[in-house]
C-alpha cells in the first residue's frame, strides 16, 4: 500500500491507475487515512525545502602588508622588493642542485651462437624478464643470431635449443649456476665511454 501511495504523490502513475487509486482509497478508510497523513507529510517537507535561507553579509577587513612600516609607505615597498630578490635567489640556488635524470644508455648488441642440430633457438634472460626471445637462423651453417637493444650494465642470460636444454653462451667467459641447476652467462654492457674513456 505504501508502495502505491509514494507513487501516487511522486506523479507515476497514469490517469487510470489514479482513478482506481482515488476510488480505492474513497472505500478503504484505514488505506485513505494513511494516504492522507503521507500526504501531510509531503506537504510540511515540501514547504520547508522551498524556504530560501536568510543571505548572509560577510565583513572582511583589508589585510595590510608590512603593518611595522605604515609610516613610510616607500620603505615598505623597499623592503617588500628585498624580500623579493632574496627568495628568488634562494629559489635559483635550489634549481641548480636539481639535477636531470639522464635517460639510460642504450646499447644494441648481437648475440650469436652455432648448434648444427637445432631446430629453434630462445634466448632468455633479465634483459627480457627472463620471458624467452627466439633468435633466427643466420645461413645454412647451423648459426642462430638476435640482436637486441640493452641497457648499460651487468646482464645475466642462457640460450635455451629446442624449447628445453639450457646453454650458457660458449663465447663469454663469466658464468654462474642458477637455483634451476642450469648455468647462465654474464655479461657486461659498457656504453662508448666507457670502452674508451680516453676519447
Amino acid at each position: 500500500m505504501d508502495h502505491l501511495i509514494s507513487m501516487y504523490i511522486d506523479n507515476e502513475l497514469s490517469i487510470d491507475e489514479k482513478m482506481l487509486f482515488v476510488e480505492h482509497v474513497y472505500d478503504n478508510k484505514p488505506y485513505k487515512d494513511d494516504t492522507v497523513g503521507l500526504l501531510e507529510q509531503e506537504k510540511l517537507l515540501s514547504t520547508s525545502l522551498n524556504k530560501t535561507a536568510p543571505a548572509i553579509e560577510l565583513k572582511t577587513k583589508r589585510a595590510r602588508i608590512l603593518p611595522m612600516f605604515n609610516f613610510n609607505r616607500s620603505l615598505g615597498w623597499a623592503v617588500a622588493a628585498c624580500l623579493l630578490v632574496l627568495f628568488s635567489f634562494m629559489a635559483r640556488q635550489d634549481l641548480t642542485q636539481i639535477k636531470p635524470t639522464a635517460e639510460p644508455t642504450v646499447v644494441l648488441h648481437r648475440f650469436v651462437i652455432h648448434n648444427q642440430k637445432a631446430h629453434r633457438v630462445e634466448i632468455s634472460g633479465s634483459f627480457t624478464n627472463w620471458k624467452s626471445v627466439p633468435l633466427v637462423p643466420s645461413g645454412t651453417n647451423g648459426y642462430w643470431e638476435i640482436s637486441l637493444k640493452l641497457p648499460a650494465g651487468e646482464h645475466h642470460y642462457t640460450f635455451i635449443v629446442d624449447g628445453s636444454k639450457p646453454l650458457p653462451d660458449p663465447t663469454v667467459a663469466a658464468q654462474e649456476s642458477d637455483d634451476f641447476g642450469s648455468t647462465n652467462s654474464i655479461l657486461k654492457v659498457e656504453t662508448e665511454h666507457e670502452q674508451y674513456p680516453f676519447s
